[in-house]
């Protein structure tokens, strides 16, 4: 039978432990506001291909401009933006959106 030391186990144990407790991350994306509809929380972004992406703002989502936290009001057509999202069905929810606008 092999044996192995302690420590490998404890440290497995523990590596096991940390992935367990480790937020799930969504996926990103970036590129531009198209258009908003603050109504109904949501926006469309434009990617780098020029594909549009309407995206779901969830309700207790994050919202930044330049770093300083904002309403998605705040946001403008043609902010530059990168967003966390998850797709839940067929729509996008984002839980972050981080923007930013040249002065």
């Amino acid at each position: 039978m092999i044996r192995l030391p302690n420590i490998c186990v404890g440290a497995m144990a523990l590596l096991l432990l940390v992935s367990l407790a480790m937020p799930i991350q969504g996926a990103e994306t970036k590129g531009k506001i198209a258009s908003l509809n603050t109504d109904q929380s949501e926006f469309v972004l434009r990617d780098n291909a020029g594909t549009n992406w309407t995206i779901h703002l969830n309700k207790d989502g994050k919202v930044f401009l330049n770093d300083k936290e904002v309403k998605l009001s705040d946001l403008q057509v043609d902010d530059e933006v990168k967003i966390t999202y998850e797709k839940k069905g067929e729509q996008f929810m984002a839980s972050e959106v981080r923007g930013t606008r040249k002065k």
